[in-house]
């Protein structure tokens, strides 16, 4: 599956998109309404082919596909799973139409004709900048607005993305995140942090204050609010670029790489802002996509291995601290960079956890 992403075209016509995305936020919020009612009246979780019925027969929605419809409740339901398994920290909320961003077609409900996309719902035809050809039979396509408002599409194909190959057959590499330098490598190579959001703050604060001091709801705040909006924008921009090229570049030097399993959401409750700047998990992801075309293997290890208190004799330093960036073994008295220690150990434990995978995956079976 390759998903590709353009910008539409804006015209007077793109009021009726938003029209949409307020009947998609309704049906957001009027099925979390009764998710929350049916569970204070019997505690009990309304499953998803439920509530699709319920809409099918009793809620007609005029702008929206059906399919379109089921889709925001897959949505909807999806994020209460994630609350059930603990694997996000709160329930769904009510969204305001302003704050819900996409609407997707799945089968139905549109029609593509080279840069030309037809809402068959409400009879409208927009025009979007084909910047490359897209490949494959289409299978979903998804309109999202930006806090620009800006609308872009995002066409999702059954095409195969071509694969680079290996580069560097048998290299591997073990990767310590950090927050003074952005990684440390077992080979000893240290990879600094631009920091863009850092380096933008001054001007980002100045704008805040500037949009602060205009008057709710008026012409001239809103201005100042696409500016901030702008601004942000481009700092994304300019971390994505940087961390897809950065990934490109291990890919093609390393055959393995081992990386550590670090509770992120803890981290950025300790050091906030630092922790959004560096954007650790989101490079994680783009590393993982990445290597899957180069043929890379990506291993996180044990989240709680002492990568970087565990001596190359074998000895735990529990008394390690955070502030302590040097220490020496009381054992056999080698003295430590920490980063440098952690990246090697990250390395050795991953070999022997990707071993004993595949040889517990390898064994005969017995009968």
């Amino acid at each position: 599956m390759i998903a590709y992403k353009y910008k539409l075209y804006r015209t007077d016509k793109t009021k009726h998109l938003d029209k949409m995305l307020r009947e998609a936020s309704f049906v957001w919020n009027h099925a979390l309404a009764l998710q929350k009612r049916y569970y204070r009246l019997y505690k009990k979780y309304i499953s998803c082919k439920r509530m699709q019925g319920h809409f099918a027969k009793r809620i007609n929605r005029f702008l929206l596909h059906s399919q379109t419809v089921q889709e925001i409740l897959q949505r909807l339901d999806e994020a209460y799973m994630r609350f059930f398994k603990h694997l996000a920290v709160r329930p769904p909320k009510f969204k305001k139409a302003k704050h819900f961003s996409s609407f997707l077609f799945k089968q139905g409900g549109f029609k593509l004709d080279g840069n030309k996309i037809r809402i068959n719902k409400i009879s409208k035809t927009y025009k979007f900048s084909l910047s490359r050809e897209y490949q494959g039979k289409v299978k979903t396509v998804m309109f999202k607005r930006s806090p620009l408002g800006e609308y872009y599409i995002i066409v999702t194909t059954d095409a195969v993305a071509n694969a680079y190959g290996k580069s560097h057959n048998g290299a591997s590499v073990g990767i310590d995140f950090g927050l003074k330098t952005y990684m440390t490598m077992s080979d000893g190579t240290i990879v600094e942090s631009p920091r863009f959001l850092k380096t933008d703050l001054p001007s980002l604060q100045k704008n805040g204050r500037k949009l602060s001091m205009c008057k709710q709801h008026s012409h001239h705040r809103e201005q100042r609010r696409k500016d901030m909006n702008r601004q942000y924008e481009r700092i994304v921009n300019k971390r994505n670029d940087w961390q897809w090229k950065l990934a490109h570049v291990l890919c093609r030097k390393y055959d393995r790489i081992f990386i550590e399993d670090l509770r992120l959401t803890g981290m950025t409750k300790l050091w906030g802002r630092k922790m959004s700047d560096l954007a650790h998990a989101e490079f994680v992801n783009k590393l993982k996509h990445v290597a899957g075309k180069y043929g890379v293997t990506v291993h996180k290890i044990d989240r709680f291995f002492p990568s970087s208190k565990t001596c190359t004799c074998g000895y735990v330093n529990k008394e390690l601290t955070l502030r302590d960036r040097h220490w020496t073994c009381p054992e056999c008295g080698t003295r430590h960079h920490r980063d440098e220690l952690a990246a090697s150990n990250i390395l050795r434990q991953g070999i022997v956890e990707l071993e004993s995978d595949r040889k517990t995956t390898c064994r005969p079976k017995t009968v």
